[in-house]
């Protein structure tokens, strides 16, 4: 009688309205039960068997269940509503697109970001780095095998890729995270883009998108964290070259600034690693300097004159003409876009969209100017001015239709056409009404006498630099150079622009007037003006710090130390540098030819002065043999 007592007291606590003695219930009650009989078929024998069997009342689980999930709906929908009353009237974003360069600066700075910052949600990607970069990293030691008695033999590289560190950015979704006391969301989206590919082909590809957000109703601490993030992803800017050509051809269409890619980025060349006369250089960088100065655009602009400015380096291969290119552009802090005239795939349309979409202010190379087939078409009055048909001989007319044969079978059709360059197409580009200002062109070429008069008129080329081969006094500093003492192993680091920036030397007629004789005068002082440093930031490595080896079962630092360098004092290396220069002639070799030869022979100089007389005999041979391959080297 107690049980059954405690089951119904149970029964009206679960169910006030009914009576569990004859299973009636109020004419209004409706119990939890009746409802779920209703919606849940079979809910009602398993709800009694559980109640008389084990005194537990699932009903109430199910309506704590019911209840949770309803206030869960309830507030889910309440939280998108404030968030979209937030969002829209108290929080302030911007969307980068990954077609634009930005997109990788902000990248760049998050993988930074989480590399410190822990994250449990990443993309891991496997970044590639060139061998400075590989070089400044810590866990860069070399790896060597060593023979049965312990002493290093070969450098062995097979697990360079296993210690390449990958990097880590958000994966895609949101993230959130905190910079400089602000609050911010980050959203990564891919979407579906169609993409016309011509020809009536089409393909759907993925961009990203890219949302920062952050609360206030301004935009100004998002735009902050952008600047901040390509401050950082130029950081060391000033130590390196960028070297940047066109994008791929269903990128390049799009235009922007997203029309030319990063390919390659090198330590910025010293000045005076190119060999060229001192004052050749001096001319140029004054040049140059007077022309990127600011005032000189207005001055420009105030008198009509298109802000342009061309270069032509010219002379034999391997003579300097590229080097000197990536020193100017260390020199003044300059990006060189390099275009390929004989790429296929590039049209007179497309080379006009690359030349627009340039910065600013940068360096475009367009090398070997003379081989990119740039031919100029006949004109109607040459054609007119041909001999008739009726006006020759039989041999002649036979000869003449030959002739024009041939070349009516070796003309381009228009479709092909279409798809090169022309020589009045580049000229378009070059100095055009829409063509681009502000830039440094330069053109390079080993055969002057085979460019078109139109191109290097002055007004497309205001500036010609001749390049020849080496002289005795340029092989003596070539040599000295060569086997200078090294410095220790230098490291590019990190540092704001605003401390490492070197300023550099701002030539002003009213103060300084450059004379033909390398001198300036200033204040009615005359001083020698010297070419300025490429400007960098490095700090030493010490041998402890380089990595070690093992050998003989000892460590040992990796460093290789030359052995014969040491034994030289500055004045024996002038003394060999200078007999070794009297040993060659002048200009008969260029000077990537010497800088070959002194490569192979780099920590012997006394083996190099040896060696030279044979290899000057066997290079004036094979010279006047008109050959290509050489014995000797």
């Amino acid at each position: 009688m107690r049980q059954k007592a405690a089951i119904n007291q149970l029964l009206e606590t679960a169910f006030p309205g009914a009576n569990p003695e004859n299973g009636t219930s109020g004419p209004t009650a409706i119990s939890p039960t009746t409802l779920l009989e209703t919606f849940v078929p079979g809910y009602g024998p398993i709800h009694k068997f559980l109640l008389y069997s084990f005194g537990f009342d699932v009903t109430v689980l199910v309506t704590f269940g019911v209840v949770c999930w309803l206030s869960a709906r309830i507030f889910r929908s309440t939280w998108g509503i404030v968030h979209s009353l937030v969002s829209a009237n108290y929080m302030a974003e911007i969307t980068v697109s990954s077609t634009d360069e930005i997109h990788g600066h902000l990248i760049a700075f998050l993988a930074h970001q989480y590399k410190i910052n822990s994250s449990r949600r990443l993309m891991a990607e496997t970044p590639s780095k060139s061998a400075w970069e590989l070089d400044s990293e810590e866990t860069e030691t070399p790896e060597t095998t060593v023979d049965a008695e312990g002493n290093i033999k070969w450098l062995n590289f097979s697990n360079q890729e296993a210690k390449s560190q990958p990097r880590f950015t958000p994966a895609i979704g949101s993230h959130n995270f905190w910079h400089k006391g602000t609050y911010f969301q980050l959203r990564r989206k891919e979407v579906a883009m169609f993409d016309e590919l011509g020809g009536g082909a089409a393909a759907f590809k993925d961009k990203e998108l890219l949302t920062l957000s952050c609360f206030g109703r301004t935009t100004e601490p998002i735009k902050k964290l952008i600047q901040h993030a390509k401050a950082h992803y130029h950081l060391g800017h000033n130590a390196k070259t960028v070297i940047k050509r066109p994008a791929p051809k269903d990128m390049r269409r799009f235009g922007g600034r997203g029309s030319w890619v990063k390919i390659a980025e090198r330590p910025c060349r010293p000045m005076k690693t190119v060999v060229l006369d001192e004052e050749r250089k001096l001319d140029v960088l004054s040049d140059i300097n007077e022309y990127l100065n600011p005032a000189t655009a207005r001055w420009y602009a105030n008198r009509g004159i298109p802000y342009r400015r061309g270069y032509l380096f010219y002379g034999p291969p391997g003579t300097g003409k590229t080097s000197l290119t990536f020193a100017l552009a260390g020199v003044f802090g300059l990006d060189i876009h390099v275009v390929s005239l004989l790429e296929p795939t590039l049209t007179e349309e497309e080379l006009g969209m690359l030349f627009t979409n340039l910065p600013a202010r940068c360096i475009v190379l367009l090398e070997d100017i003379d081989t990119a087939g740039l031919i100029r078409e006949p004109s109607d009055s040459d054609e007119k001015n041909a001999p008739a048909e009726g006006e020759q001989g039989s041999t002649d007319f036979n000869v003449a239709n030959l002739t024009k044969a041939l070349k009516k079978a070796n003309q381009l059709s228009e479709e092909e056409k279409k798809k090169g360059i022309s020589l009045s197409g580049l000229l378009n580009i070059i100095d055009g009404v829409a063509s681009h200002e502000g830039r440094v062109l330069v053109m390079t070429t080993n055969h002057p006498e085979k460019l078109d008069d139109a191109l290097i008129r002055p007004g497309r080329v205001d500036h010609q630099v001749a390049f020849s081969n080496a002289t005795q006094t340029q092989i003596k500093e070539l040599f000295e150079r060569m086997y200078s003492n090294d410095l220790p192993r230098t490291k590019l680091i990190l540092s704001s622009p605003q401390s490492s920036t070197k300023a550099l030397p701002t030539i002003v007629e009213d103060e300084k007037k450059p004379l033909s004789n390398g001198l300036a005068i200033s204040n009615g002082k005359a001083y020698t003006l010297t070419p300025p440093d490429t400007p960098i930031t490095a700090t030493s490595v010490t041998p402890e710090e380089n990595g070690k080896m093992v050998t003989n079962g000892h460590a040992k630092t990796s460093i290789e130390k030359p052995t014969t360098q040491a034994d030289i004092s500055e004045s024996e290396l002038h003394e060999i540098a200078q007999k070794f220069a009297h040993q060659i002639p002048n200009d008969m070799f260029s000077p990537a030819e010497i800088q070959g030869f002194l490569l192979k022979r780099k920590k012997d100089p006394r083996r190099a002065l040896e060696e030279v007389g044979v290899w000057v005999e066997g290079m004036v041979d094979v010279k006047r043999k008109g050959g290509k391959l050489v014995s000797v080297q």
